[in-house]
C-alpha cells in the first residue's frame, strides 16, 4: 500500500540523473537521534514561528507517564516535547497522539524546580541548567534568569506547549484526532504531525525532506488542519476560556493587551517605502515578525526585551536548508549590505548559521505608555530599512 503521497526526490547531475531511495527500515531511535542532533530539521516557522530557535536539551525525560522522548526549549522559555514513531507500527498510529498528550498532561502538573531536577538528573548536571543551556545557545535574546524561571513556570503551570509528532511516514489516523483533543482538558497546548521522509544520496549523505502534515492552531478553540483538506474543530472553547481566567495570572493577561495593542496601533500606522512589502501580522507576544522575502525562511523581527530593558529589531535566516540556501546566496551581496547599513547596526553575520543583523534602543521601562511613540518610531524606523536593503537582494537570488 502506497505510506505517501510524495514521489522520491530525484538529484539531477551533469551526466547522470539518480533517483534517491529512502532509508527503510529504520529504528525508532534513529529518528530520536537525528532530529536531537539536527533540530532545524524540524519546520518550526511553519508550526508557529514565535518557537524559533528550538534549542535541545534532553532526551528519554522521565515522568511519571513514561519516558518522553525528546525535550526542548526556546529562549524565551516556551516548551517542546517531541515524540518519534514509526509509523509503519500500527499501535503507534493508535496511540501516539494520547502518550504525547499524556506526557503534556503530566509536566502542566511540575513546577519549575520539579523540571530542574528531572533534567539534572538525567544529564547529571547540577544548578539551573535549563537556563544555562539556553544562554548557552542564544544568548543574544535569551531573558534574563529571573524572567526565563518566571516564563518557563507559568507555560507549566497553564500546560502551554509545542507537541510534535515526528516519523517516517505520516498518513494514517489523522482523522481521529478529535477525540484525543477533547481529552487534553485545559491544556494550551499546539500540536503538530511531521513526516520526515529521509534518503540516501550517492555519496551516503542523509536528505531529509521535512513536512508538516498536521497542525493545530490555538486562538479560542482548536482547529486542526490537515493536508489533505480535511478540516476538524474540536469544541472545547469554553474549557479553554475558563483556563484563560483562572489559571493565566492578570500580568500575563496585562501583557498580552499591551502588545496587542500596540502592535495594533503600530502596524496601523506603519508605512513602508515598498509598496509590495506585506502588512506584519498582528501579535500578542513580544516579537512582531516581517517577512521581506517571499517566504518564512528569512524575517525581520521588532521586538520588546524588559529583562535588558531595551527594544531592538534584526534581520534573522532560519537554521532550515532553505534558510542557509538563501544566506549562503546573499553571501554575494553581504558587503554591500553591510555598506548600506549605518553604523548604529549591530553586524553579527558571521556570528552563526542564522545571524543577520540588528539594531537596539535602551528603553528604562518598555511597558511605559509615555515611551510607545519612541519605540514605535524606532521599530517604524529600523524595519523599513532593513526591508529597503534586503527585499531587492533577496528578490536577486528567488
Amino acid at each position: 500500500m502506497k505510506r505517501t503521497a510524495h514521489g522520491n526526490p530525484i538529484l539531477v547531475g551533469k551526466d547522470k540523473t539518480t533517483i534517491l531511495k529512502s532509508i527503510n527500515p529504520l529504528l525508532e531511535k534513529d529518528i530520536q537521534d537525528l532530529i536531537f542532533e539536527n533540530p532545524e530539521c524540524l519546520p518550526i516557522s511553519d508550526i508557529d514561528e514565535s518557537y524559533n530557535p528550538v534549542i535541545p536539551i534532553c532526551k528519554e525525560l522521565y515522568t511519571s507517564a513514561g519516558p518522553l522522548d525528546i525535550f526542548m526549549i526556546t529562549p524565551n522559555g516556551d516548551l517542546v516535547v517531541i515524540e518519534t514513531k514509526l509509523w509503519s507500527n500500527p499501535e503507534s498510529r493508535r496511540k501516539v497522539v494520547a502518550q504525547i498528550l499524556d506526557y503534556a498532561k503530566e509536566l502542566s502538573k511540575w513546577s519549575y524546580s520539579d523540571l530542574q531536577r528531572e533534567i539534572n538528573r538525567k544529564l547529571n548536571t547540577k544548578g539551573n541548567i535549563l537556563f544555562d543551556i539556553a544562554t548557552q545557545a542564544n544568548s543574544e535574546f535569551s531573558l534574563s534568569e529571573i524572567d526565563f524561571v518566571d516564563a518557563v513556570s507559568r507555560n507549566l503551570r497553564i500546560g502551554k506547549f509545542m507537541l510534535i509528532i515526528a516519523g517516517d511516514g505520516i498518513r494514517e489516523g489523522a482523522k481521529n484526532l478529535t477525540e484525543f483533543i477533547n481529552k487534553a482538558g485545559n491544556l494550551n497546548f499546539s500540536l503538530a504531525m511531521v513526516e520526515l521522509p529521509i534518503f540516501k544520496t550517492p555519496n551516503d549523505e542523509l536528505l531529509l525532506f521535512p513536512r508538516t502534515v498536521v497542525k493545530t492552531v490555538e486562538i479560542q478553540k482548536i482547529n486542526i488542519e490537515v493536508s489533505e483538506g480535511i478540516s476538524i474543530t474540536s469544541n472545547i472553547q469554553q474549557a479553554q476560556e475558563q483556563s484563560e481566567v483562572t489559571e493565566v495570572s492578570k500580568e500575563v493577561i496585562q501583557r498580552r493587551e499591551f502588545f496587542t495593542e500596540f502592535w495594533t496601533n503600530f502596524v496601523n500606522q506603519l508605512e513602508f517605502d515598498d509598496p509590495e512589502q506585506t502588512e506584519p501580522k498582528i501579535t500578542k507576544g513580544q516579537n512582531l515578525y516581517i517577512y521581506p522575502g517571499n517566504d518564512k525562511n528569512n524575517w525581520i523581527s521588532c521586538y520588546f526585551m524588559q529583562s535588558t530593558k531595551r527594544v531592538g529589531v534584526y534581520f534573522k535566516f532560519h537554521s532550515n536548508q532553505k534558510g542557509q540556501s538563501q544566506k549562503e546566496q546573499l553571501n554575494e551581496y553581504k558587503e554591500d549590505i553591510r555598506n548600506e547599513l549605518s553604523e548604529e547596526v549591530i553586524w553579527s553575520w558571521d556570528s552563526s548559521l542564522t545571524d543577520g543583523f540588528g539594531v537596539r534602543m535602551n528603553v528604562e521601562d518598555v511597558y511605559d505608555p509615555n515611551n510607545n511613540k519612541m519605540i514605535s518610531d524606532f521599530f517604524s524606523k529600523w524595519s523599513n530599512q532593513f526591508v529597503n536593503i534586503m527585499r531587492p537582494k533577496l528578490k536577486q537570488i528567488e
